[in-house]
């Protein structure tokens, strides 16, 4: 095994622990599993959550219990680790409308949608979803990640080129070998990159070439460059795929995502993809396109034809949630805590890239002490998440700060000052290079 170092606060030295454990030393299928098992071993004799979690013991709220299984005692946090970026999970009116849908219709759908789980509820969920992102029709699926092993490997085949943006999401690479499609890569934001990539494919995939980025990218918040994106993809006949599960609910007019958010109105070969289990709160994923492509997908995305449907109580919860977008000031909380923690996080002298959403990197670099200095942020009453490699490069291993509308200046200013004394302590400088 190749083993990471590891910082001990006790001996105040560095000692074998966390290691990535994906090939085994003898070549055997179990022999990872092995290599891993004395891996966690040692992670659970520090007292470490990075592997195996605590159990959160209430709602995904503002302030959350969590279980320390260590400790074994229930601790209150304050979530700056949650997706739920709208405080959705727990909006009454969601909640009491999943009650009372659950009570009529029990707690699951039954089937199939090509069989007997197409709810009512499914069929007004997918009409919202479509009117809101400026589109024909939509398809729902069991999460934002079977959306797009769906609409990727029921649209390509191994005769077609799929060009992604470096930063896309691991379930649209996945997609993509499921495919069997070729494929390209282009520099994070590099348009220059993406045109050449198509200029140099066109001609060897005519018709067949599928441009996939994220809308806004889940581990730098930043937000894809679509106005010049659907340029280039225009000038070389090439279809056009937004994965928008970080976009929906968070930017554009009343949260309707990243083409609303450019006040882009045409919708000629586009896709957009996203999930209900972010900003909306509870759970599922999405296609919405033109009508042609939706109805060909409800018969061939197989990660749809063959998942059972959502819950009709899921579905008329997320329904509420969409409503209160509509009739609510609480994206615009969202928007003002956002710029809150970016302001002060800068002042401060982090580095958060170049996010513009409430997705805040904040770039520790050395992946050993971040294992700690989450569990000091724990320690300390705030939940903040730790990203690895292979999620960003290993020289940028990172916090990743979710901010949530619910949350107060205070819990703001008190998570800063908290980043402030653990960059101090590990000695990490707070603008990593």
């Amino acid at each position: 095994m190749q083993y990471n170092r590891c910082y001990n606060r006790n001996t105040m030295k560095y000692t074998v622990n966390l290691t990535k454990n994906r090939i085994s030393a003898d070549g055997s299928i179990l022999g990872k599993v092995n290599d891993f098992k004395h891996e966690m071993q040692q992670h659970e004799s520090e007292n470490l959550s990075t592997y195996k979690k605590h159990p959160c013991m209430s709602a995904c709220d503002r302030t959350s219990i969590i279980h320390n299984r260590h400790t074994n005692k229930d601790v209150e946090v304050v979530m700056f680790g949650s997706n739920s970026y709208l405080g959705a999970t727990t909006f009454p009116e969601a909640i009491d409308k999943a009650v009372e849908v659950t009570r009529e219709f029990g707690i699951g759908s039954g089937g199939v949608p090509l069989l007997n789980g197409t709810s009512i509820y499914q069929n007004e969920l997918e009409q919202i979803i479509a009117k809101k992102s400026g589109f024909d029709d939509a398809i729902l699926f069991s999460s934002g990640y079977t959306a797009n092993l769906g609409v990727i490997s029921g649209l390509m085949r191994p005769n077609h080129l799929i060009i992604h943006d470096k930063l896309t999401h691991a379930s649209l690479l996945d997609a993509t070998v499921l495919s069997s499609s070729k494929m390209a890569r282009f520099r994070h934001g590099d348009m220059a990159g993406l045109e050449k990539l198509l200029r140099e494919n066109v001609d060897q995939y005519p018709n067949g070439i599928l441009v996939v980025t994220d809308g806004v990218f889940s581990m730098d918040g930043d937000i894809a460059k679509l106005p010049e994106i659907i340029s280039i993809v225009r000038k070389y006949n090439a279809l056009l795929l937004i994965d928008d599960a970080h976009a929906v609910g968070v930017i554009g007019k009343k949260g309707a995502g990243t083409l609303s958010h450019y006040n882009i109105k045409d919708r000629d070969n586009i896709i957009v993809t996203g999930t209900l289990s972010k900003a909306i709160g509870t759970l599922g994923g999405y296609i919405t396109a033109s009508q042609d492509i939706i109805d060909y997908l409800r018969v061939y995305a197989r990660s749809n034809i063959f998942s059972t449907s959502l819950p009709p109580s899921v579905c008329a919860s997320a329904i509420e949630v969409f409503k209160k977008l509509d009739n609510s000031d609480v994206i615009d909380k969202l928007t003002e805590n956002t710029l809150y923690m970016k302001n002060a996080l800068t002042e401060a002298g982090f580095n958060i890239l170049n996010t513009e959403t409430p997705i805040i990197p904040l770039i520790v670099g050395d992946s050993t002490v971040l294992t700690y200095m989450v569990k000091d942020a724990l320690d300390s009453g705030y939940f903040v998440n730790a990203i690895f490699a292979p999620a960003v490069p290993p020289n940028l291993s990172r916090f990743r700060i979710s901010v949530m509308a619910s949350h107060t200046k205070e819990d703001i200013d008190g998570l800063v000052e908290l980043m402030k004394e653990l960059f101090k302590k590990y000695n990490i400088p707070r603008y990593a290079q």
